[in-house]
């Protein structure tokens, strides 16, 4: 076969490129105006979703085209994307794109809670919303959680929320549980949940409460407890937690003969937390703070 000459090539070759390069920038324009489109683009209701075949065929639609725009982008690029073979479970990076998500979603009623049951294991967060506790007023309808926590997958190779089982749903009812013997109103409470990737429950939580510093976290070490499921005959004379100094009535509380802190104790330990770490007022406070983490 005869070789075609060189300069028929080259000619070939900068007409090719001209055309690619007529085709980027047709490209180019074509996202600029989808991310403006996508910008501009306003729910009617925050939190009601519409319905019908219009919205279905978009969420089909637009899943295709993030699929070609990876495809496109790993052909034009000189340098091969691919994907992340190994990650860390204690990134701060992924917990932090974790807080985003979860502070974006609506906090719901504890109150509500029965009514509600859900699958899935990860992390949630408790919030105070009244003003009879004089002593978390500065939290009320704020963004800052009193306490955070972990719920452990039923399943230590849970793939799916199914096979994680109810553990958020049972770790929370358990919280409410302890709440309301201790004659605390659960229509003062709020609850954020949100199932994850089994695994990365446990660097997702230390990640939160070192952000919100939660004054009901033992890690914080003001009033700490709630997380406590009795002390036995035998450890009752364990000094009571400053949880249940504040919020007596768990019965196995009652026998405990002394507090580790008194009432007035804790009430100074979170007023100088506070003063120390402000409560964080509303979410465009807290995007701000995570981004500058």
């Amino acid at each position: 076969m005869k070789e075609e000459p060189r300069h028929l090539r080259g000619n070939r070759n900068r007409t090719m490129n001209a055309t690619n390069h007529a085709s980027l920038r047709a490209l180019l324009k074509q996202v600029e105006t989808l991310r403006h489109s996508i910008h501009d683009f306003k729910m009617p209701n925050e939190g009601a979703r519409p319905s019908g075949s219009l919205p279905r065929r978009f969420v089909a639609e637009a899943g295709a085209l993030i699929g070609d725009l990876q495809h496109t982008r790993e052909l034009i690029s000189p340098i091969h994307f691919g994907a992340i073979g190994i990650t860390l479970g204690r990134s701060d990076s992924i917990a932090k794109f974790f807080a985003f998500s979860f502070t974006n979603q609506d906090k719901r009623p504890l109150h509500a809670l029965a009514d509600a049951p859900f699958f899935g294991s990860g992390v949630y967060a408790i919030y105070y919303h009244g003003k009879k506790e004089a002593a978390y007023r500065p939290l009320s309808g704020s963004e800052t959680p009193i306490y955070v926590g972990k719920a452990d997958p039923k399943n230590p190779q849970a793939e799916t929320v199914e096979e994680q089982g109810q553990s958020l749903y049972l770790r929370l009812k358990e919280h409410s549980k302890s709440m309301s013997k201790a004659d605390l109103p659960l229509t003062d409470f709020y609850y954020r949940a949100a199932p994850i990737q089994t695994g990365m429950q446990a660097a997702v939580e230390d990640f939160m409460i070192r952000l919100f510093r939660p004054i009901w976290n033992k890690e914080i070490k003001i009033c700490f407890g709630i997380g406590k499921h009795g002390d036995s005959a035998t450890t009752r004379r364990n000094k009571r937690s400053p949880w249940d100094t504040m919020h007596p009535g768990r019965k196995w509380a009652a026998g405990t003969e002394s507090d580790q802190l008194s009432r007035r104790e804790i009430e100074k330990l979170i007023a100088e937390h506070f003063a120390k770490h402000p409560v964080i007022p509303d979410r465009d406070h807290l995007f701000k703070l995570l981004s500058l983490e």
